[in-house]
C-alpha cells in the first residue's frame, strides 16, 4: 500500500514538475498554497486514503461565506487556483501510479463572482490628466501611458526606451516587473525584484499610440535627461527611473499615483483602475471586444467580455428601444 502522504507528494511534485518550468510569480503562489492552505489541513493524509469526500470538505471549508477563517479567508478566485494546482499535482501522481483516480476532478466549487471594477469618470479622468500636465515628475508619464494604453503597472515599470518605437508609434510589451517573496533559503533578502515575461503569451503585444502621446513621451525623455543625465535615457534604460539602470517598483508607482489623485481631487483608487478606465472608454468609443482583448493582452475574449459586459448597458438599452419601437408599430 502506498504510504506517501499528500505533503510528501506535493514537495516532490513542486521540485520535479513545477519549479523547473513555471514563472517565479506562479511558484510563489504555489508555495503559499501548499505550505499555508493545504499542508496544515490535509497534508498528513496518505495518498492511498485521499478521496472525493475529503477533498470536497476541504474546499467547502475554504469559503466560509467569504468570512475570515482559519485558512486565511480565501477568495473564490484563490480557491479556484488552489484546485487547479492540486489537480495538476494529483494528475502527476496518477501518471506515476501513486493513486488510482484524481478525485479533484469531481470537486464542486462555488461560482467565482467577478469583482466590481472601479472606473474613473470622464471628469475625474480629465482632472487627473490636467494634474499630470501641470505637475511634471519621473512618474507622470507612467501614469499617462497606463491610462491611455491600458497596460498593467508591472508592464509600465518594466518598460525600457528600446520598447518604444518613436517612428512607428508602438509600445512593445515584452516584460513585467514584480517584487516577490524570495524562495531561495540561502538568500537573506525576504523579497526580490523579478523581471520576467508578461502574464501570458497574449500579454506579449504591440500597442499603437498617437501623436499626442508621442509628444508627451518625447517631453518626458527630455525631462528625464535634464534631471538624471543622458545615460539614464539610452535604449536599455528604464522609461520610469530615478537613477541609472534601476527601475521603479509597482508600489512606488502606486504611491505616486495616489499623490496625483489628491492633486486632481479624485477619490483614492488603485493603479489598476487606470486599466479599467482605458477599457471602459474604449468600449464606449465603439471598440469591439476582440480588438480590446488584444490590446489588453487578455488570454481570450471571454475574459474581456465577462469583465466589462456592464459597460455597454446604455448601448444595449438604446438597441432594445430601437427594436421595440419597430415591434410596437
Amino acid at each position: 500500500m502506498n504510504e506517501i502522504t499528500l505533503s510528501e507528494w506535493l514537495d516532490t511534485w513542486y521540485k520535479l514538475y513545477a519549479e523547473p518550468f513555471l514563472k517565479s510569480s506562479t511558484l510563489v503562489s504555489y508555495d503559499c498554497y501548499i505550505k499555508k492552505h493545504i499542508k496544515p489541513y490535509i497534508g498528513d493524509i496518505k495518498l492511498s486514503e485521499l478521496n472525493g469526500i475529503i477533498l470536497q470538505q476541504f474546499f467547502n471549508e475554504k469559503y466560509e461565506s467569504g468570512k475570515l477563517n482559519e485558512s486565511g479567508g480565501l477568495s473564490g478566485k484563490t480557491v479556484l487556483n488552489i484546485r487547479q494546482m492540486l489537480h495538476a499535482a494529483l494528475q502527476k501522481a496518477l501518471e506515476n501510479d501513486l493513486i488510482s483516480k484524481n478525485y479533484v476532478e469531481h470537486v464542486r466549487l462555488q461560482r467565482v463572482r467577478t469583482p466590481d471594477t472601479n472606473v474613473l469618470t470622464i471628469d475625474e479622468q480629465k482632472r487627473l490628466m490636467a494634474a499630470l500636465e501641470v505637475n511634471p515628475s519621473i512618474y507622470a508619464i507612467g501614469i499617462l501611458i497606463a491610462l491611455t494604453t491600458g497596460i498593467r503597472v508591472g508592464e509600465v515599470c518594466a518598460l525600457k526606451w528600446s520598447n518604444i518605437d518613436m517612428q512607428k508609434k508602438v509600445i512593445k510589451i515584452r516584460q513585467t516587473l514584480q517584487r516577490l517573496p524570495n524562495l531561495n533559503p540561502e538568500c537573506k533578502q525576504k523579497t526580490i525584484i523579478v523581471i520576467s515575461s508578461p502574464k501570458s503569451d497574449n500579454s506579449i503585444r504591440d500597442i499603437f499610440f498617437n501623436d499626442i502621446l508621442l509628444e508627451k513621451i518625447i517631453a518626458h525623455k527630455k525631462f528625464a535627461t535634464k534631471k538624471l543625465g543622458i545615460q539614464c535615457t539610452s535604449d536599455e534604460q528604464y522609461v520610469i527611473t530615478r537613477c541609472f539602470n534601476k527601475p521603479v517598483e509597482p508600489r512606488t508607482m502606486q504611491d505616486a499615483f495616489k499623490r496625483y489623485l489628491r492633486l486632481a481631487d479624485v477619490n483614492e483608487v488603485n493603479f489598476h483602475t487606470l486599466r479599467h478606465t482605458f477599457a471602459t472608454r474604449a468600449l464606449e468609443s465603439g471598440v469591439d471586444y476582440k480588438t480590446l482583448s488584444l490590446i489588453l493582452g487578455h488570454a481570450d475574449i471571454t475574459t474581456t467580455m465577462n469583465r466589462y459586459a456592464h459597460v455597454l448597458d446604455d448601448t444595449k438599452k438604446a438597441a432594445m428601444d430601437k427594436i421595440l419601437s419597430q415591434l410596437f408599430l
